[in-house]
């Protein structure tokens, strides 16, 4: 037995010494003074055009840093891993918050060797900002932090990716269009706005908001659970007063990640398009015998938005 015992740790100690020989040469540089560049380079666009700078977040530059890295080891150029993973992925296996907006830059320079200097960042920066798409993520609005990786291999291939996340803007916001939060009546108001317009152009009677469906929207909605998806119980949902007063009710939701902190009019008229594309919502909408409308979107600050609709048939 001991002599087993002695052999068995030879032969551990012999692959322990072969292991080294068998990971790829790769070299990073000095890789905090290449991602302060970096996010430099960046605010520096950002500050000229009246954005927010950015800041630097650990899940963004481990999520730069691990796709940089698999895509050296693994000779593929793509901002989809061979496996199908994402930026967003990534993000989130990093730490990051699943509701928020993740986007990414990346780039590939053959015959680029010797340990990435501050040069090199700022050739990446320019090539980056020199195009539309990527441009494009540098200078998107709703964003507040970065990572940046490097590595260049033993065969002088570089690859470089930048990170960016945020709680992201509202969708279908227009131009210059106010992003300030709006309240529950306000909320109402359009929606039923926007629904009207649609109903007017079936001979559909019009909706009103009314104030007891409201208050079943943000029943069926609590801040605390906004993350679950899940709505309460309609009956225990309605004012206990009201409970009497509707022959038929419809309750629709919706959910939206990456669309800003605060509900504003994008979102309502996102939330009513949305529906309204849909053949199945769209009936619901345009039914005739709802007369009242009880509307609701909040937010959880990060990202996510989720939208409550009740339609309401009145005894």
């Amino acid at each position: 037995m001991p002599r087993v015992a002695k052999q068995l740790a030879a032969c551990l100690i012999l692959i322990a010494l072969m292991l080294p020989s068998m990971v790829r040469s790769q070299e990073t540089g000095d890789l905090d003074a290449l991602r302060q560049k970096a996010l430099e380079l960046v605010n520096e666009e950002r500050r000229e055009r009246g954005l927010e700078p950015l800041t630097l977040g650990s899940a963004l530059n481990e999520a730069a840093q691990e796709h940089a890295e698999d895509m050296l080891d693994r000779n593929y150029y793509a901002h989809v891993s061979p496996e199908g993973d994402t930026v967003r992925d990534r993000f989130i296996e990093a730490g990051g918050s699943r509701w928020q907006l993740a986007a990414e830059n990346i780039a590939r320079c053959e015959g680029c060797g010797g340990p990435p200097q501050i040069s090199r960042v700022e050739e990446l920066h320019q090539g980056w900002m020199n195009s539309p798409e990527h441009r494009e993520n540098i200078l998107r609005e709703g964003l507040d932090r970065f990572g940046f990786g490097i590595v260049v291999g033993e065969n002088q291939t570089l690859y470089a990716v930048q990170t960016f996340a945020g709680a992201g803007t509202s969708r279908d916001r227009q131009p210059q269009e106010s992003v300030n939060a709006i309240d529950r009546q306000r909320q109402n108001e359009l929606a039923a706005q926007r629904l009207n317009r649609a109903r007017q152009n079936e001979s559909a009677s019009r909706i009103e908001p009314d104030p007891a469906l409201i208050e079943t929207a943000a029943n069926l909605l609590p801040r605390q659970d906004l993350d679950s998806s899940r709505l309460g119980d309609l009956t225990q949902a309605l004012p206990e007063d009201a409970r009497n007063d509707w022959r038929n009710l419809a309750v629709l939701m919706a959910s939206c990640s990456g669309c800003g902190t605060e509900p504003n009019a994008a979102d309502v008229r996102s939330f009513l398009q949305q529906w309204l594309d849909d053949p199945q919502y769209r009936d619901r909408l345009l039914n005739r015998d709802f007369t009242d409308i009880g509307f609701l979107i909040r937010a959880n600050g990060e990202g996510l938005k989720t939208a409550v609709l009740v339609l309401g048939q009145h005894r």
